[in-house]
């Protein structure tokens, strides 16, 4: 038998599954950053409801990052699905991105606990900024020219990526002044992420269930 040469083309499913456990343990870290309320036994009943509702920043900044996180791990699927091998230039942009995202927790954690100070919120849009981007990059690297996609793919479907990240970039954007500006505001810019991703997602699908090509 004939070995193989170590620039042989690489399939992507290690790849994927590797990446799937780094989202499942971010995704996961989140959670920890919520702390039980550490209340006198005595004045349980009293202080009690007024300890979770004071935790209601950190329940908010933690669905963000949940959502945040279970976008980009769909996104991220669904462009490897795509790809027929990945080389190790592919496989480094995708482990800096895999950084990121295990670095997600610390901004949530930090946003959460500072919910009221403008550089909690501009680190936190910053960090979220960075993921996005590298995700382009990476999709970027894999397409020009085809290099680790099907000639096939349809460029329709190329540019679908595109432009979830672009949306998601014009919102981070947008809502870095807003955090110096108001905090608050700046948090309902990042929650308007989700429609718009739904929205550009359910166009692209219709479109291409016309064309009778669905992804």
């Amino acid at each position: 038998m004939s070995a193989r040469s170590p620039h042989a083309p690489i399939s992507s499913s290690r790849l994927l599954s590797f990446s799937d456990g780094v989202f499942a343990i971010a995704i996961t870290l989140l959670v920890f950053n919520l702390k039980v309320p550490e209340i006198p036994a005595g004045e349980v009943h009293r202080l009690l409801p007024a300890a979770i509702k004071a935790m209601l920043p950190q329940f908010v900044t933690f669905l963000i990052s949940f959502l945040l996180i279970a976008i980009f791990w769909t996104i991220h699927h669904r462009m490897l699905d795509l790809i027929i091998h990945v080389d190790y230039t592919f496989i480094w942009i995708n482990v800096i991105y895999l950084l990121a995202i295990s670095f997600i927790p610390f901004p949530t954690a930090l946003m959460g606990t500072y919910h009221d100070e403008p550089f909690s919120m501009v680190f936190y849009i910053c960090c979220m900024f960075l993921v996005v981007s590298l995700s382009l990059l990476m999709w970027r690297y894999a397409t020009r020219g085809h290099r680790l996609l099907d000639k096939e793919t349809p460029s329709s479907t190329i540019n679908y990526f595109f432009k979830r990240g672009a949306a998601a970039l014009t919102l981070f954007l947008l809502a870095l002044p807003l955090s110096i500006w108001n905090v608050h505001w700046a948090q309902i810019c990042l929650v308007i992420i989700f429609p718009i991703q739904w929205t550009i997602r359910t166009y692209h699908k219709r479109r291409e269930t016309r064309a009778g090509n669905p992804r």
